[in-house]
């Protein structure tokens, strides 16, 4: 991937992240992005690391996770190189390390081969409701909090939602985010009854030719199977992105 094709991914999730944030501070190397009503969501509580230029220590930035985010320290690493670098640091120091892979589409995408629609937002809230059930902070409280903001973040930010369905009920859903550097598609989920069906391949498939001829990426956990459904549509492993976590906030995530 380019340089200035990396540029514009940085910028994509600095707009989107910054835009649903509740107020951010600027940093040597970054900027600590801060949303207190969420606080188990990483995009907004976060010392987040954009740099390329500038050299920081695993030391640097812990310690400044720690003084913004006493309770839930948490630093992301949008910069490969960097993050590999203060990788074993972190992971030395009792944090955990997460890795997810940014995958870029790389020419057009197949046509679906199910039926996909664009819906309204609120069609999918109730399959994202369930998603959210199934997360290890899942508790009542915390899935309605979530959900509100994540209403607030979707019209924020002008996400189009697409769905397939079954009997009238959307059982497979997408996100997609434009902003003026890149696409991203997000929030891939099928409704466990209906998997294996090639459900989420579709919806995925629709959304990425809905895009707006841009470059167009999504994201997905570096040792999870879903990279083999994204290559089938033509999306290539290109990047890395470092998240780091402390224990306390492990246990935050677990228990909501």
């Amino acid at each position: 991937m380019r340089a200035s094709d990396l540029d514009r991914i940085v910028a994509h999730l600095c707009a989107i992240e910054d835009a649903v944030a509740q107020r951010t501070e600027l940093l040597p190397w970054g900027t600590a992005v801060y949303h207190p009503g969420v606080p188990w969501v990483r995009e907004v509580n976060v010392v987040r690391v954009e740099t390329t230029g500038r050299s920081v220590t695993a030391a640097e930035l812990a310690h400044a996770a720690r003084e913004r985010f006493p309770a839930l320290p948490a630093v992301e690493v949008l910069h490969e190189p960097l993050g590999a670098g203060v990788a074993p640091r972190f992971a030395a120091a009792g944090w955990r390390v997460s890795r997810h892979v940014l995958m870029a589409l790389l020419g057009p995408p197949p046509a679906p081969a199910l039926d996909v629609e664009e819906v309204p937002l609120d069609e999918v809230w109730p399959l994202r409701e369930e998603w959210l059930r199934t997360e290890p902070w899942g508790t009542a409280g915390a899935v309605t909090t979530m959900l509100d903001w994540e209403r607030a973040r979707a019209q924020l930010t002008g996400a189009r939602a697409f769905c397939a369905r079954d009997g009238g009920r959307p059982v497979s859903m997408c996100l997609l985010l434009a902003t003026d550097h890149a696409d991203e598609i997000e929030r891939v989920y099928t409704t466990p009854s209906h998997r294996g069906r090639g459900l989420a391949r579709a919806v995925v498939a629709h959304a990425a030719r809905e895009a707006g001829g841009q470059l167009t990426f999504l994201f997905t956990d570096a040792h999870g199977a879903a990279q083999h459904l994204y290559a089938r549509l033509g999306f290539r492993r290109q990047w890395i992105v470092y998240r780091f976590a402390t224990e306390e906030q492990g246990r935050a995530r677990r228990t909501g």
